[in-house]
C-alpha cells in the first residue's frame, strides 16, 4: 500500500519574506538575467559537412556567482525561491516585470508572490489518490491553434524547426487554416464522445475563414507571442497529474517561453499552476531542469503507481527527476526509459516517450501497451531510488510483468513514425488516433478490442506531433 503522507517541496519559498528589499530586487534581476554556463554535448560528434539536428546540452549556474551577487549565505535558496515565483507568472506579467523599473519590479513581484505562494502550498500535499492515470476517463481537453503570426517563422527554415515542407495530404506547411481544421477534427471527435474541448486561439492572429471550423466549440482568446510555432503542442509545457497543472521546462531555445503562455491560459481557465521544474542542485552546481510533458506516463494498478519518463535528446534530466520526486508521494515509483538518439537526422531516434510507447489501459482483465522496441530501452530501464538518489537497472519487461501489462509491437507499414502510437487515451477502452495510420489502427481494434476514433491531422503531423502531442487533459 502507498502512504498518504504529503511530500514537501525542496524549495524554501517562505525565505522571501525575511529578506531586505534591496536583496530581493537583486534576486529578481538575477533571475531575469542569470549567469548561465553551457556545456554543448554535440562537440564530441564528428559532423563534417553535416548540419546536426538539435543535440542535448547542459546549462548550469555556479553557486559562487549567486553568493557574490546577493551577498548572503542563503543565495542559492533565495535564487531558487524567487525564480519559482517568477516562473509561475503569466506571460504578460512576466513581460511587464522584465521591462519595469526597480520600484515597479518589486510591486509586480509582491503582487504575484502572495497569489503564487497560496497555490504552491498544495504542491506539497499531493496524495496517491490525487494522481490521474493515463487511461483515466477524460472530462476536458485543451487544444491550441497557432496563427500565421506564430507559424511564419518556420517557412524557409523547416529543418531547424523539425517540420515537413509538405504534409501527408499534399498540403504545404505550415498553414494556420490547416491547423485549425486539424484541431477541429480532434475537438469534434472529443465532443462526440462526451469530452469537453477547450480551444485557445491567438487574439491578434489571422485565420482567414478558419474560425468557422470551431464556431460551435468553446474557444478562449489570448495574446500568443509571435514565432512560437510549436505552441500548438500543449502536451509538452505542463503535466496535469492532479487537478492543477505542474509546469515543465522546455529544452530548445525556440520553445522556451511557451511555459509562461500556458501559465496565462491556466490562470484564465481558473486552474492556477502549483509548481514548475526549474533548477536543481546537482554535484555542487545549479542544473537547469529539462522537463517536457510528452515524456511522461502515469500508470496506476491496484498495488502500484508508476511515473514513466523518457530520457534522451530532450528527455528528463536528473534535476527534473529530483524535482518530481520531491512533490510526489514517497511510494510513487519513478522509472526512466532511455530513448534511441540520432546524429544525421531525426529518423532513427525519438524525442519523446509518447512517440514510442502508448498505454492502452485495461481491456477485459488485461492491461496492454504498444512499444517501438527499436527506439527505446526495451530490455532495461532505470528506477530512481529516492533514499540514495541513484538509479538501479530494472528490466523493462520485468516492470511490465509487475504492472500486469502485456506489450505489443504494432505493424509499421504505411504508418507515420511520429503518430503511429501517439494517441490520446480517453479511458473506457477508447483512443483518438491519426487516421493516416490505417494498419496500426486496424491492428489495435482487431487485436485488443479498443475503439479507435480516427481524425485527420496532416498539419499537426507535419510539425512533428500527433493527437497526444496536440492535446492536454484539463480533467
Amino acid at each position: 500500500m502507498y502512504s498518504m503522507e504529503a511530500n514537501n517541496m525542496y524549495l524554501d519559498l517562505d525565505l522571501i519574506d525575511n529578506i531586505e528589499e534591496k536583496t530581493l530586487l537583486r534576486s529578481i534581476k538575477l533571475v531575469l538575467d542569470p549567469p548561465i554556463e553551457t556545456v554543448d554535448l554535440s562537440e564530441p560528434i564528428f559532423s563534417k559537412d553535416i548540419v546536426l539536428p538539435p543535440q542535448p546540452r547542459l546549462e548550469y549556474i555556479d553557486p559562487m556567482k549567486l553568493h557574490n551577487k546577493l551577498n548572503t549565505s542563503k543565495a542559492v535558496e533565495l535564487f531558487q525561491a524567487v525564480d519559482q515565483i517568477i516562473s509561475l507568472m503569466p506571460y504578460h506579467e512576466y513581460t511587464k516585470l522584465k521591462e519595469a523599473g526597480d520600484r515597479e519590479k518589486l510591486e509586480i513581484f509582491y503582487r504575484w508572490k502572495e497569489k503564487i505562494l497560496a497555490y504552491t502550498r498544495s504542491a506539497g500535499k499531493i496524495r496517491y489518490e490525487d494522481l490521474k492515470a493515463e487511461d483515466s476517463r477524460k472530462k476536458s481537453i485543451l487544444l491550441i491553434v497557432p496563427s500565421e503570426r506564430q507559424l511564419e517563422v518556420v517557412k524557409g527554415d523547416w529543418t531547424r524547426w523539425a517540420w515537413k515542407k509538405v504534409a501527408y495530404d499534399g498540403s504545404l506547411t505550415p498553414s494556420a487554416n490547416g491547423w485549425i481544421r486539424d484541431v477541429s477534427s480532434i475537438a469534434h471527435a472529443l465532443k462526440q464522445e462526451g469530452v469537453h474541448p477547450v480551444i485557445v486561439i491567438d487574439k491578434h492572429g489571422t485565420y482567414d475563414s478558419g474560425r468557422e471550423y470551431v464556431k460551435d466549440l468553446d474557444t478562449v482568446e489570448i495574446e500568443i507571442p509571435e514565432n512560437m510555432a510549436k505552441i500548438g503542442y500543449p502536451r509538452d509545457q505542463s503535466v496535469t497529474w492532479t487537478e492543477n497543472p505542474i509546469i515543465c521546462n522546455m529544452a530548445l531555445d525556440f520553445r522556451r517561453g511557451e511555459e509562461l503562455v500556458l501559465n496565462e491560459i491556466y490562470y484564465k481557465l481558473n486552474k492556477p499552476p502549483i509548481a514548475r521544474a526549474r533548477w536543481g542542485l546537482v554535484n555542487g552546481k545549479l542544473l537547469r531542469a529539462v522537463m517536457e510533458g510528452g515524456n511522461f506516463f502515469v500508470i496506476k494498478t491496484e498495488n502500484d503507481v508508476v511515473v514513466m519518463t523518457g530520457i534522451g535528446v530532450r528527455g528528463s534530466n536528473i534535476a527534473t527527476i529530483e524535482f518530481i520526486a520531491s512533490i510526489l508521494p514517497e511510494d510513487v515509483r519513478i522509472i526512466a526509459i532511455p530513448h534511441a538518439g540520432y546524429i544525421r537526422d531525426w529518423k532513427t531516434g525519438a524525442v519523446h516517450l509518447d512517440v514510442i510507447f502508448a498505454y492502452l489501459g485495461m481491456v477485459g482483465d488485461t492491461r496492454y501497451a504498444l512499444v517501438d522496441p527499436s527506439r527505446m530501452g526495451f530490455y532495461s530501464a532505470l528506477e530512481y531510488d529516492r533514499k540514495t538518489k541513484e538509479f538501479k537497472v530494472i528490466e523493462f519487461l520485468l516492470l511490465m510483468k509487475q504492472l500486469g501489462i502485456k506489450v505489443s509491437e504494432p505493424p509499421r507499414e504505411g504508418s507515420s513514425p511520429i503518430t503511429m502510437v501517439n494517441a490520446l487515451n480517453l479511458g473506457n477502452g477508447k483512443i483518438v488516433s491519426d487516421k493516416y495510420n490505417q494498419s496500426i489502427n486496424k491492428y489495435i481494434e482487431e487485436t485488443f478490442g479498443i475503439d479507435v476514433i480516427e481524425v485527420s491531422i496532416p498539419q499537426i503531423e507535419a510539425g512533428g506531433g500527433g493527437v497526444r502531442c496536440a492535446t492536454r487533459e484539463l480533467w
